[in-house]
């Protein structure tokens, strides 16, 4: 992933992102107040070599101190030094348990061993530090080699005595606070990526082109008014939604674009509840604007809605006509001027596939195209029932309707991957109800919404 993806996810996931995020400043916070205090004490010993006074005696015994200085050290912390030290200070602590407040530094080409010692109490850190150097000091002079003059060779004094500290080394507050923020902050961004990773529902246009290879011909907006007014043209016109499907209608006229022949469009979805029937009925009412004859049919033979979206009655139909029980002209219903015309779906078969795919099917998708320059079927999703396959061989493509936030890619992958074994064309994709993130590039002349009146659109005026 590119740097700009993993800011898109943490925009996606702002919200867990922030939340985790100040929770472990929270918990930086908490460990401060609640971890107990340690204070430490430092003490200094310098270690020394006795030899002549000559210039190149004190060189020898200056470097011999410094080569001595490291096993003086490291000594420091066993039972030869920390037993005295328990003795001293009153301890009943074990050697190794004393050695675990210790440690010891050197600084570089130096004699000097500076014995650092914590503790949770102040007072009683510097007693041990102290009482470390003294001992140190002790187990030197016993173990040192004894020189001509029976004086010992090494020699170590304290310069810098223990002083009781006045402040802890830790808890400190902006340590603890940095600490759980740096925390809190990669806990956060690894959630999100996680959650990612683990989310296979579409979401937006770069979705759609990382999941299929087919082209996305529209995006339509999440639009509340779409439950209450299926058809957003008519009231509507100069909306932004309204103003999205004449885009769909643009892109779709591209799809076979040499052919003079009548074009029988199937609008469907991988699922129920995508939005595929106000697509179909936008998209018809858009076709319709142009001047074109223009037919819907309600070719979901499960569960119609279009009639009923419509206003319109839904006893007689699409089932009547291939039954035989009504010829086409009784049954198709004429909205007016700049409105499609509407073929509901009729009773519900108890075959509807083997209806759908039967030759009766066939004859009638003809007979349309030679009456109309345009024919949308809203048909039934692809993923739960067979009934959509059945009849695209006689349709001349597929637009497949994907909601936002509710198909998976999986599930998308697979109603096209249906429609590709069966020999069928597929238009493209159309995005619905997406998440609107920033302001229209496009400029409207707009006027009130009514229920009533002259539902014809009123052209839009470029201000560009």
């Amino acid at each position: 992933m590119e740097f700009r993806d993993y800011l898109g996810i943490l925009r996606k996931y702002w919200i867990s992102v922030l939340v985790i995020t100040v929770l472990g400043a929270a918990a930086g916070a908490g460990y401060f107040l609640l971890a107990p205090s340690v204070y430490t004490a430092q003490v200094t010993v310098f270690l020394s070599a006795s030899g002549d006074s000559t210039p190149n005696g004190l060189i020898q015994g200056s470097n011999y101190a410094t080569a001595q200085a490291r096993s003086f050290a490291q000594m420091v912390t066993l039972p030869i030094v920390m037993d005295p030290v328990i003795k001293d200070v009153g301890s009943s602590l074990s050697s190794d348990q004393m050695a675990a407040k210790v440690t010891t530094s050197i600084p570089t080409n130096t004699s000097l061993i500076n014995i650092s010692v914590t503790d949770g109490d102040a007072g009683q850190s510097a007693k041990i530090a102290q009482a470390t150097a003294e001992a140190l000091v002790d187990a030197i002079k016993r173990l040192s080699q004894i020189d001509s003059t029976s004086k010992p060779v090494m020699s170590g004094s304290i310069v810098r005595s223990a002083a009781t500290p006045s402040a802890p080394t830790s808890p400190k507050l902006i340590q603890s606070l940095a600490l759980g923020l740096l925390a809190g902050l990669v806990l956060a961004v690894g959630q999100a990526v996680l959650r990612k990773a683990l989310d296979v529902k579409l979401h937006s246009e770069s979705d759609v082109a990382a999941a299929t290879g087919y082209p996305l011909i529209g995006t339509v907006p999440q639009d509340p008014k779409l439950a209450r007014h299926p058809v957003s043209l008519a009231g509507h016109a100069m909306t932004p939604t309204a103003e999205r499907y004449r885009q769909l209608r643009t892109n779709l006229r591209f799809f076979n674009v040499d052919s003079d022949q009548a074009r029988n469009f199937v609008v469907t979805s991988s699922i129920e509840s995508e939005g595929k029937t106000v697509t179909a009925i936008n998209l018809a009412w858009a076709l319709a604007e142009e001047g074109d004859r223009v037919l819907l049919v309600d070719a979901d033979l499960r569960q119609p809605k279009v009639a009923t979206y419509l206003g319109l009655p839904d006893g007689a139909g699409l089932t009547t006509v291939l039954t035989e029980r009504a010829g086409l002209a009784d049954v198709i219903q004429r909205l007016g001027p700049s409105a499609p015309d509407v073929l509901a779906a009729g009773t519900t078969p108890p075959n509807p596939a083997g209806l759908l795919g039967s030759v009766k099917m066939k004859q009638l998708m003809e007979q349309l195209s030679r009456e109309y320059r345009v024919v949308v079927l809203d048909a039934a999703p692809l993923l739960p029932v067979a009934d959509t396959l059945s009849m695209l061989p006689y349709v001349s493509g597929t637009v497949v309707v994907a909601a936002a936030e509710r198909v998976t890619v999986p599930q998308l992958r697979a109603a096209l991957e249906s429609i590709k074994r069966a020999g069928a064309p597929i238009v493209g994709i159309v995005l619905n109800r997406s998440q609107r993130r920033h302001r229209s590039n496009n400029y409207y002349y707009t006027r009130p919404e009514v229920d009533h009146g002259d539902s014809s659109p009123t052209p839009a005026r470029s201000l560009a």
